[in-house]
């Protein structure tokens, strides 16, 4: 049982250290939160991870067809 809680309490330390040396996107004060959304749409990274995102899909998607389609000719 101690094991446990140690555990846990480990967890919850590293936890909070990763969360608070995340990155924080800087955003300016005055500026509306739709500004906010289309400045952030707009960022090249994360554009990239985006198509990333996408091509990895539709590669999986792909995949998947492949699969049905094989299964059903059986």
């Amino acid at each position: 049982m101690r094991n446990k809680i140690v555990l846990i309490g480990a967890v919850a330390v590293i936890a909070y250290v990763v969360g608070t040396r995340t990155p924080r996107v800087q955003m300016k004060s005055r500026e509306s939160v739709g500004h906010q959304l289309v400045r952030l749409w707009n960022d090249p990274r994360a554009r990239k991870r985006r198509h990333k995102a996408a091509k990895k899909a539709a590669a999986a998607a792909q995949k998947r067809a492949e699969k049905t389609f094989r299964e059903l000719r059986k």
